[in-house]
């Protein structure tokens, strides 16, 4: 998914990426019993390109104050067994892919960078905002 462009014969890991990407919420909501007040969303899948691994990248909403994204990537990994078990459930496959659950920090870098900025803007005052030439 983070390689649209992909070569031709190349596609294929794409296409596993998506159904896996597609699949995921619902395999979650069904079979990881998640801790109270913890959401996670999947935010990107990366299939290798001979189909044998799958990277799950995540961010995390609810529960920042008592897990961290470590804790929360721990616990997703410790449950990967049933996952890789319900992708293959899902998507017909000679050979299914072993999966990683990776922390995805985007989400958490974005808002971090927009509440700096909220900062300098209200912070700034109109002599030095530069509104003036």
């Amino acid at each position: 998914m983070r390689r649209p462009d992909a070569p031709k014969g190349k596609k294929r890991p794409l296409r596993i990426a998506a159904e896996i990407l597609r699949e995921l919420p619902e395999i979650l909501r069904a079979h990881v019993d998640m801790p109270d007040g913890l959401m996670v969303s999947i935010t990107d899948v990366e299939v290798s390109d001979d189909l044998s691994f799958a990277k799950i990248f995540f961010s995390v909403f609810g529960g920042h104050d008592r897990f961290t994204a470590q804790q929360v990537e721990q616990f997703l990994n410790s449950k990967k067994g049933a996952v890789r078990h319900e992708i293959a459930q899902r998507l017909i496959m000679r050979q299914h892919p072993d999966v990683r659950f990776i922390y995805d920090e985007t989400t958490a870098r974005a808002a971090r960078i927009e509440e700096l900025l909220k900062q300098v803007r209200e912070n700034q005052t109109p002599e030095a905002g530069g509104d003036k030439p």
